[in-house]
């Protein structure tokens, strides 16, 4: 701890590093504490030493840096003088007060940015440095804001589950690394972060869309929220034109459902794998939630979300799913009671259905049988388009090929029905017995 005693006084102190010495005009810094007590000095030396380092830090930035971040509080109470003064109906005397006070304090921030790149007249300055100074300027006047300035706000107010926040928090600070002002988020640049989105990282539209939408969001809490955008300005990240799909390539690209014989090829590969010598409970886990998903269609969280009490009279109700179609009830297959059988064998209702999954980030237990699935449908030869999803696409391809109607499928799998006004707005869903009929159809005749 940085603690001095001198006639039984604890003093706080730190010595300044010699490369920042200069710009703080001391060797070290120093501070009676006024305590004999040195638990109580302790904790009263914290906020000086903090306080200290913080100041070093800042001695050792570039001047033009150093100065802007001097300046940060500055930018807020500028933004709402310049608010203060735009009100209507203003008397003049008070206006012709604050417009006096913007302009003192807009000419002392210039003398300040000046300095800082060791001039005293703007003529000065070379074009680099020009640039700089002008970009200091509007932030230290609150002419503009950096574009992350208030993502953990945003994030924060942001009714959406851990992962979507993340996901938020990457996709606008990847354009703030392009564009780190308000001000720079303008049409041209949106068109170059799109570009760089489907050639650089060849993302799809719909993955670009997505991004366009969060950055649309932020841009308009900016706005309204915040004010750091001025409100007649255009939200340049709504009504962008997306790239143009190659409808060949995009093609190739689509998610694929496995056919039967892909299905019988992945049972026997798993199996061998769950009732192995060296089986892991994760295997085992993999094999399970497999044999689940052809047999019902579920999304892969959906499984592992399940409890066993989401199973009563061979029913499995399936909540919290992906939209609000997507809460159903789903028969149980007849291949599946054996299963069912042995997972809730001596287990309460509130138990996790699929015990053995292991939970993940944002509270997601299947990324890791994800994950294995993947490197075993890889090693099978299976491309980037078969994914545990495409077990989903099976089971509706085979209630299809069955002659199952689209709208028990919809019921079935948890997709919103789109097909007409009775079905879609007034139908109540399709019956437990129809739907229990279709199940029975879908058959893949694995070995046991």
């Amino acid at each position: 701890m940085h603690l001095d005693i001198q006639k039984g006084v604890y003093y706080a102190q730190l010595k300044v590093p010699k490369d920042a010495q200069p710009v703080v005009g001391k060797t070290a810094f120093r501070k009676t504490l006024k305590t004999r007590d040195k638990l109580e000095a302790q904790k009263r030396a914290i906020p000086w030493i903090q306080q200290w380092k913080s100041e070093i830090d800042l001695a050792r930035l570039p001047p033009l840096e150093r100065v802007q971040s001097k300046l940060e509080a500055q930018r807020t109470s500028m933004r709402e003088l310049k608010q203060e003064i735009e009100k209507p109906l203003q008397p003049r005397a008070k206006l012709a007060v604050l417009e006096q006070l913007k302009f003192d304090i807009e000419n002392i921030i210039e003398e300040d940015i000046l300095a800082a790149q060791g001039v005293s007249d703007g003529q000065e300055l070379s074009t680099e440095q020009l640039i700089d100074s002008q970009a200091a300027y509007m932030l230290a006047t609150g002419q503009t804001t950096p574009f992350l300035e208030y993502l953990d706000a945003y994030l924060e107010d942001s009714k959406v589950e851990q992962k979507t926040k993340q996901m938020k928090r990457k996709q606008i600070t990847d354009y703030a690394a392009m564009a780190p002002l308000v001000s720079d988020a303008t049409h041209d640049t949106v068109r170059i972060f799109i570009r760089s989105l489907s050639k650089d990282r060849g993302l799809a539209n719909k993955t670009i869309k997505m991004h366009l939408s969060f950055l649309a969001v932020y841009f308009e809490f900016l706005r309204v929220e915040v004010g750091a955008v001025p409100q007649d300005r255009m939200n340049p990240f709504k009504g962008q034109k997306l790239p143009e799909v190659n409808r060949k390539v995009a093609a190739k690209e689509k998610r694929l459902a496995f056919t039967v014989d892909d299905i019988r090829r992945l049972d026997t590969e798993l199996r061998k794998k769950a009732f192995s010598n060296t089986a892991s409970d994760q295997d085992r886990a993999l094999y399970d939630v497999f044999t689940f998903a052809i047999y019902t269609g579920a999304r892969r969280e959906e499984i592992g979300k399940l409890k066993i009490g989401s199973i009563v009279d061979d029913i499995i109700t399936i909540e919290d799913a992906k939209s609000h179609a997507g809460n159903r009830l789903v028969p149980v297959h007849s291949k599946l009671k054996p299963l069912l059988a042995r997972l809730s064998e001596g287990r309460s209702d509130n138990d996790f259905l699929f015990r053995k999954l292991t939970t993940a980030k944002y509270g997601h237990r299947t990324d890791a049988i994800g994950k294995r699935f993947g490197r075993i449908k890889k090693a099978l030869g299976y491309d980037s388009r078969y994914v545990f999803h495409s077990i989903r696409k099976t089971m509706i391809t085979r209630l299809e090929q069955s002659n199952v109607p689209e709208n028990v499928t919809s019921d079935i799998v948890g997709h919103k029905k789109i097909a007409g006004l009775s079905y879609g707005l007034y139908s109540t869903g399709t019956s437990i017995e129809q739907r229990r009929d279709a199940i029975e159809m879908v058959s893949y005749n694995l070995q046991t």
